[in-house]
């Protein structure tokens, strides 16, 4: 899922299909994520989180911990999305009500992968699958 704090692949579906199926949301996630997404958050509605007071995210609201997080995004009355790290999807997997996960077919080295979750998301609500930059993504939804 990670490697030295990005995606260990570059595939222009994916990415687009996760910037359309969160663009009218708020964005929630860690400091690392942020930094490779900050060139995005100036047309996002993001929170970062960071326990450290001397850190300042230019395009965000910072948040000290998921629940401060999801207390702001709630006002915001908006869809909230998790954006990672793997912490933060830990902590975030139980509170969830579905999990867009998207699958690549294809062999990636990578530092961090995603939480175990199919304890909390065991139904498949919706599959679709396309091929793009020589592998094939499943693009799904599960539910509780």
């Amino acid at each position: 899922m990670g490697k030295q704090g990005s995606l260990p692949w570059d595939i222009r579906e994916d990415w687009n299909y996760f910037m359309e199926t969160t663009k009218d949301g708020v964005l929630i996630m860690g400091r690392r994520c942020y930094e490779d997404f900050e060139g995005f958050a100036k047309t996002r509605k993001v929170i970062a989180l960071s326990k450290d007071k001397s850190i300042e995210f230019p395009h965000a609201i910072k948040a000290s911990s998921l629940q401060d997080g999801l207390a702001i995004a709630q006002k915001m009355n908006k869809a909230i999305w998790i954006c990672g790290g793997r912490e933060i999807y830990e902590e975030a997997l139980p509170l969830a009500d579905e999990l867009y996960l998207t699958s690549i077919e294809g062999n990636f080295d990578g530092d961090i992968k995603f939480p175990q979750w199919e304890e909390h998301f065991p139904k498949e609500i919706s599959r679709h699958s396309v091929e793009a930059g020589g592998y094939k993504l499943h693009f799904s939804i599960y539910g509780k």
